[in-house]
């Protein structure tokens, strides 16, 4: 404790659009009451004829000075001018997101906007109880027109004029929580516009890792509700720049987000062939040989066992020097869906490599074999994992049967 005294502002101290204590309060003719400088502005600057929280229009626009409240305020002033600290009690969130949802439309109030949006809900995170306006889809709606502004026929780029509203839209996406129903309806409308005009953020706004990762995170989400046909298609540009974020290490919540778009959109089209060309392979390997972490690490697995099922993505694993060492490596220490993807992914990479013997020999060299017998004979493997184990052991039987690192319980 720091032993300050906190003073609460009673809540119809506070202007429903500036939020802040009113200096001038004045009320109009819905008897709604604001700040003198944040009405004016709405009313005149800014050209609106209904009343902010209302939304009735208004006739009359004289402001009357609302003397009452202003002798409170001032009294409230004297009682606590030496206060160390002032809290403000809850204003009207309803209230409040209104008025926000309607200057949003004005370009000129967009970024103020929703940053407003923004820290009320941080404000409100994990309060149920006060933030079913901001948890609303129209919301979420209104932030996607923002985004979606920059896919518009004759608008084929994001222009630099854009990015502020941009950044701040996508930023937004990350905070809301739509319905399942409402994100899928949005994403698929126009053909997946949306879809298309947050891969286009990532290709474009090189220079803005923070963006791009937020942006990842909103497709994370969608891709998760989408039809399958709006995981076809995606463009190369758009997996070389996610296998950007996979490098960055910085970002756990960036990584976790490509992964699992990789996992969710990788069997569909040719989106493996992308990730391939893309350069995924070498970047999991050497990630995967330094992750300790199990979720981690079993969804690099699985990523790769994809990419592996391709003859391509096979080849770019036996290319990279430490490709087989570092999938053995994981093998009875990550989890049980570790170990079946670990295993499957050798078991795909070793029955196309049976006419070579260089991978059979990298993977006795690196313990392979020996982690293969021990899959066999552990007890907490379960039998599919075994069975698969068993078939890496027939494709180089005959090499291996040679070797005398070769456990001689599994000789002929």
């Amino acid at each position: 404790m720091d032993g300050s005294v906190h003073h609460i502002v009673p809540s119809f101290f506070i202007c429903p659009i500036s939020l802040q204590i009113m200096k001038d309060p004045v009320t109009i003719s819905t008897g709604m009451t604001f700040d003198r400088e944040s009405i004016q502005k709405w009313l005149f600057s800014y050209k609106n004829i209904a009343c902010p929280i209302t939304k009735q229009p208004l006739s009359d626009f004289r402001l009357t000075p609302n003397s009452n409240l202003l002798r409170l305020i001032q009294s409230w002033h004297l009682q606590h001018a030496s206060s160390s600290t002032t809290k403000f009690a809850e204003p009207n969130h309803d209230a409040l997101m209104k008025v926000l949802l309607e200057e949003i439309k004005q370009p000129h109030l967009q970024v103020k906007s929703l940053r407003k949006i923004k820290s009320l809900i941080q404000e409100n995170h994990g309060d149920n109880s006060r933030i079913s306006c901001i948890r609303d889809d129209s919301v979420f709606s209104l932030a996607v027109s923002l985004v979606v502004q920059t896919e518009l026929p004759g608008i084929p780029q994001i222009t630099g004029n854009d990015t502020p509203v941009i950044a701040e839209a996508v930023s937004l996406l990350c905070l809301l929580s739509p319905s399942d129903e409402a994100l899928k309806m949005v994403s698929q409308n126009e053909n997946g516009l949306l879809i298309c005009s947050l891969c286009s953020i990532m290709t474009q706004y090189l220079s803005n890792l923070q963006l791009r990762i937020q942006a990842a995170l909103v497709l994370k989400s969608i891709f998760e509700v989408v039809d399958d046909i709006y995981k076809e298609g995606l463009k190369f540009e758009f997996f070389e720049n996610i296998i950007e974020i996979l490098k960055d290490q910085n970002s756990k919540h960036g990584s976790m987000a490509v992964l699992a778009i990789l996992i969710r959109v990788l069997s569909y089209g040719k989106n493996k062939e992308k990730a391939i060309k893309g350069g995924c392979t070498p970047i999991l390997i050497e990630l995967l040989a330094e992750e300790d972490e199990r979720h981690v690490c079993e969804m690099m697995l699985v990523v790769l066992e994809k990419l592996c099922q391709k003859a391509e993505g096979r080849a770019a694993f036996l290319s990279h020097p430490a490709g087989m060492a570092a999938v053995v490596s994981k093998i009875l220490k990550v989890s049980h869906v570790g170990d079946d993807k670990s295993i499957s992914l050798l078991s795909c990479v070793l029955r196309f490599c049976t006419s070579s013997g260089e991978a059979a020999q990298e993977f006795m060299e690196v313990g392979g074999m020996t982690k293969i017998c021990l899959v066999i004979q552990s007890g907490i493997c379960n039998s599919k994992t075994k069975e698969k184990a068993r078939e890496i052991l027939e494709f180089h039987f005959k090499t291996w049967n040679k070797s005398p690192c070769f456990p001689s319980s599994f000789k002929a």
